[in-house]
């Protein structure tokens, strides 16, 4: 039978290459997508052109026992399970003084908290069927470098590398793996204006954005790693290594328009504070 794994999140960008590359790789793949049904189901067409099953469910992953229920289809549907991909996830962009207690409910629960019950599901199957499995969270680099407007979901993606580390010594004992890969800055189609930014020509030393594919070859590596557990790999083309450097352009951490919005918006909320 065909390793079998299951991507959340695999209609777009990330997910889908993961999910494609795991099926070049002889894997039988169940993926989960939260509205964009049209991306689902041509990620599932060109699985099955490869030769490999593919099954899509509609799951709001942040839902109350949305997690465990699609993972327990998915894996009624495959037969087994070998790997779990937690990728999805919406980045939600924010100063603290704008953000609401809305926002931060949405954020932890679409960026950390269907991670970590996903990864209980699919542990406890691994360990009843005795297979000796891979779990691998996608982070982000921004887990560690600082950007503005990204309190909070940088610190879902740090949370989620921290967690990793707890949740690999838990499972070593039934040799399950736990561990998480770092995507920097991936091509989003939907976004191929910013493939010929300064950001990209100067700012990543290998001088591109990455490709979707390239993180599931990140996935298909650290599934077969098997001497490595509870570590982030990062896949940034070297985003992450120079930090601040002396005698250089002062970095742009202030964007104007972000600074005149996010205080016209913050004295919008102390009003409504004050009127209540």
């Amino acid at each position: 039978m065909n390793p079998c794994a299951i991507v959340t999140g695999g209609s777009r960008n990330i997910g889908k290459g993961i999910a494609i590359t795991l099926a070049k790789d002889g894997y039988d793949v169940a993926i989960t997508y939260a509205s964009h049904m049209e991306g689902a189901l041509d990620t599932k067409r060109q699985i099955e052109e490869i030769g490999q099953r593919c099954f899509i469910y509609e799951a709001q992953l942040e839902a109350a026992d949305s997690s465990e229920r699609v993972i327990m289809q998915a894996y009624r549907d495959l037969g087994r399970l070998d790997l779990m991909v937690c990728n999805a996830g919406r980045e939600l962009r924010g100063s603290i003084l704008t953000f609401t207690a809305d926002d931060l409910d949405f954020q932890y629960t679409n960026s950390l908290r269907h991670y970590m019950l996903c990864t209980g599901a699919a542990a406890r199957l691994m360990i009843r069927d005795k297979v000796e499995g891979s779990i691998i969270l996608i982070t982000s680099v921004r887990a560690n470098l600082v950007h503005p407007e990204d309190f909070f979901y940088g610190a879902m993606k740090a949370g989620m590398e921290r967690a990793c580390k707890s949740m690999a010594l838990d499972l070593s004992e039934f040799n399950i793996r736990v561990n998480c890969v770092a995507p920097g800055a991936i091509w989003d189609r939907e976004r191929v204006a910013s493939l010929d930014s300064p950001f990209i020509r100067e700012s990543i030393p290998l001088h591109r954005v990455g490709e979707a594919e390239e993180i599931g070859e990140a996935v298909v590596y650290m599934a077969k790693a098997k001497y490595v557990t509870g570590t982030t790999l990062l896949v940034d083309g070297g985003l992450a290594l120079p930090g601040m450097m002396e005698g250089h352009n002062a970095i742009p951490w202030k964007h104007e328009e972000w600074s005149k919005n996010r205080y016209e918006r913050a004295m919008e909320i102390l009003k409504e504070e004050e009127n209540k």
